[in-house]
């Protein structure tokens, strides 16, 4: 078994509160490294390029839908009505392809595998308010009355739906979260009581931590911070990093920026941060050594560490793949013979830096005979473009909520 070493480079300690701020406490960073899930065990390709429509609220190609989405409302639950140095070790076992990655977190002393998600704002957890048989299809749940830190917040649901009508909702609390030794008391933490089949399919994962903006927090009737924004005033910078890498371990670092990991000077952006997201314009891009091409009606591009794929637009799909050949599009999207040699893709993120994704991580993964399942997928004419995993494997990415820019460099 491989162990994953997680260094806690400081404590943090935050004040209780119904809507979570820090104390004066001592500056720190933090780090906090990344299980990688076998793409197999949450549908593959057409799966990811499925959820990630459905997470934005996107028309799923009819196709498309009847591959992965076969959803069904299931029955509800409950009715909605420091300067001192820590040390510790965590160890997670990596699985086959890195199609989704995972970490550990601590709710009310209760450990929890949770997804971060730069592409949402909610802190949501399966709990024991879920009816019982959707309590034992893997998932670890998250169980209030064992918490002594645990309060409810009164009047306060929340809702997420998709656009084909999958969605998960329930009640509103406030605990003490524990991100790799930092920790936030009266964090807003959303129980889910009611969900639709779509969230039981990924059966690794315990819940998500929301690392958008709080303006796109589905808390009613009062929107609640994310852990980021709560804890950020007690880090040693405002930032946040994603150091992802393609079969190998990543990590989340708080606080701090490890120049170890990345090669050259870090180029930042600034973000548009009015829809709550991480978004940045990408207008140029490039195919192998070819020049560099202009994308004539470019959507934004936002990113989002909650997403597997690269979503651009038709055009930057159609320039890509018509180089590749015995590519086609189908009914699970874009495919290709797997013995072929994929270039590689360069794609411009803000105005002056060009992120080379090289062609090995153009190919997201075998789907059988010989064929394998493309990295890139049309985002099908949505005002927006997403870049999710694909791109991060090759970038390390600084979230820098005090600036409002993300910077990337490559990976060393």
């Amino acid at each position: 078994m491989r162990g994953i070493h997680l260094y806690f480079l400081s404590a943090i300690c935050l004040s209780s509160a119904v809507v979570a701020a820090p104390t004066k406490a001592n500056k720190g960073s933090f780090k906090i490294h990344r299980r990688r899930i076998s793409a197999r065990s949450i549908g593959g390709g057409a799966a990811d390029l499925g959820k990630a429509f459905r997470k934005y609220g996107w028309d799923v190609p009819a196709a498309l839908n009847n591959k992965v989405s076969s959803d069904q409302s299931l029955a509800p639950g409950d009715p909605l009505d420091t300067d001192d140095e820590e040390e510790g070790t965590v160890e997670a076992t990596p699985e086959e392809a890195d199609s989704s990655f995972l970490a550990p977190i601590s709710i009310g002393g209760q450990p929890l595998m949770m997804n971060f998600d730069t592409g949402s704002s909610d802190l949501w957890v399966f709990s024991t308010s879920l009816p019982v048989d959707q309590q034992i299809r893997g998932h670890s749940v998250f169980d209030p009355a064992k918490s002594n830190t645990f309060k409810p917040l009164q009047g306060a649901t929340w809702t997420i739906t998709y656009g084909d009508k999958s969605f998960a909702r329930g009640k509103v609390g406030t605990d003490t979260v524990d991100i790799g030794g930092a920790k936030v008391e009266g964090q807003a933490v959303e129980l889910a009581a009611t969900v639709s089949d779509s969230f039981l399919r990924d059966a690794d994962s315990d819940g998500l931590v929301g690392l958008g903006f709080g303006t796109i927090n589905t808390v009613k009737p009062e929107q609640q911070k994310t852990f980021f924004e709560n804890v950020q005033p007690s880090l040693d910078k405002p930032v946040f990093t994603a150091n992802l890498r393609h079969h190998e371990l990543g990590s989340y670092e708080f606080g701090r920026i490890d120049e170890s990991q990345f090669d050259g000077p870090i180029t930042y952006t600034p973000i548009d941060a009015s829809r709550g997201f991480w978004e940045i314009e990408s207008k140029s891009f490039a195919i192998g050594d070819g020049e560099t091409q202009t994308n004539p009606n470019a959507s934004p591009a936002i990113m989002d560490t909650g997403t597997t794929l690269i979503l651009a637009d038709d055009d930057v799909v159609q320039a890509y793949w018509s180089q590749v050949e015995g590519a086609e599009l189908n009914d699970d999207g874009i495919t290709f013979p797997c013995d072929t040699e994929l270039p590689d893709f360069r794609i411009a993120l803000g105005p002056t830096y060009m992120a080379t994704v090289p062609g090995e991580l153009m190919n997201f993964q075998r789907v059988g005979n010989g064929v394998c399942f493309g990295g890139m997928q049309s985002n099908n004419g949505a005002p927006m473009q997403i870049y999710g995993a694909v791109l991060f494997k090759s970038q390390f990415t600084v979230f820098d909520g005090g600036n409002k820019t993300v910077g990337f460099a490559p990976h060393k």
